[in-house]
């Protein structure tokens, strides 16, 4: 019965989490100087290559922190071009299904993504702090 408790709240914070962030995409537009860029089409080969596979929004994504080979454990929520910056906004599941802003700099031959961001990524406010770092 306890088990049974759990599981329902977990499957309800999780698909609440994805709702959110569904939202959090449709409302948070590109600031001035940066450009919404088509998922995962868009992104510079090098960038996509830092990212690894990552679900597109509304694909299947686990929020857990069982690990299972196949599953993809990050979902984006938008990304954002502003020159040489982009701004990654993933969901990335473990014990608690979290978000984080990324953010990197591309090369000046576009072969290399470098993070700009390290150890500042995770955050309540995706939309904050994707364009605080839009604008840096």
């Amino acid at each position: 019965m306890k088990k049974t408790r759990i599981m329902a709240v977990v499957l309800v914070m999780t698909a609440c989490g994805a709702l959110a962030q569904a939202a959090a995409s449709r409302s948070c537009p590109a600031p001035p100087g940066a450009v919404d860029v088509a998922l995962s089409s868009g992104l510079p080969p090098a960038l996509r290559g830092v990212m690894g596979d990552i679900a597109l929004p509304g694909e299947p994504c686990d929020s857990s922190d069982v690990y299972v080979k196949g599953h993809k454990y990050r979902r984006y929520i938008f990304d954002w071009s502003a020159g040489a910056r982009w701004i990654v906004a993933i969901e990335q599941g473990g014990i608690a299904l979290r978000t984080a802003v990324l953010a990197y700099t591309l090369s000046k031959d576009g072969k290399t993504a470098t993070r700009i961001n390290k150890g500042a990524e995770f955050t309540n406010d995706v939309c904050g702090a994707a364009i605080k770092l839009a604008g840096r």
